[in-house]
């Protein structure tokens, strides 16, 4: 784990912006090689919780006609957030050890971005007013990761997520086992809402080549083990 206060993300970010270079001089990277860390190297399946694409360690958002990179990161009880405008030589980093970090991140960005440099931020996901139809028989299965187990159910036509912290993190948790409805919002893609929070999460489901089948949310992909 990485321990840094809010100024050393900043130099941290302020050094990419430099192509490499940190403030006292030293070339921490090769321009070339900061370059290449931007540039896209693998699509993202879920575009709607952190961005479209990732670079090396980089997240890349497209966001008002501008490229932005970042990276988020949360462990128990502490959130940790950091975007960089490069065409702006722009970087905003906050460190939160307390209440809906997510709902913070979107006030936050959506005022600063807009206010400083007249970029505006992609509205969070919402579900239409006019849900789609689906299959639930295509989404219901147990899917499992490491700490993590999530069970997709249907009853009625309507699909529910029970997500179940295993491993020793259930242990540090005051509450491991979570349900959520699931409301569609396009094929494959649904949204749940924690009861605590403003914003609401995507959760995508699809499969890769080969045939194996996924769900992601939470920034995190979880293969199907057991299911149709």
């Amino acid at each position: 784990l990485i321990t840094a206060r809010v100024g050393d993300v900043l130099s941290f970010a302020r050094m990419h912006l430099s192509s490499g270079l940190a403030t006292d001089g030293t070339q921490v990277l090769s321009a070339a090689r900061a370059g290449s860390m931007a540039e896209r190297h693998a699509d993202l399946p879920d575009t709607r919780t952190l961005g479209d694409s990732w670079g090396l360690g980089w997240i890349r958002y497209g966001w008002d006609g501008e490229r932005l990179l970042g990276h988020d990161g949360n462990t128990i009880g502490q959130s940790a957030f950091l975007s960089v405008l490069p065409a702006h030589g722009m970087a905003v980093s906050v460190l939160t050890n307390g209440g809906s970090a997510r709902d913070l991140y979107h006030g936050l960005w959506s005022e600063i971005f807009r206010e400083t440099v007249g970029v505006r931020m992609p509205a969070p996901l919402e579900p239409p007013a006019s849900p789609p139809e689906f299959d639930p028989a295509r989404y219901v299965g147990r899917y499992e990761r490491s700490g993590i187990t999530t069970g997709v159910t249907e009853e009625d036509g309507a699909l529910t997520l029970r997500a179940t912290v295993t491993g020793p993190l259930a242990e540090l948790v005051p509450k491991p086992v979570h349900e959520y409805p699931l409301v569609p919002v396009e094929p494959d893609v649904f949204a749940l809402k924690d009861p605590a929070e403003t914003t609401w999460t995507a959760v995508t489901f699809y499969e890769i080549a080969g045939g194996a089948r996924y769900v992601h949310y939470g920034a995190r992909a979880n293969p199907l083990v057991d299911g149709a």
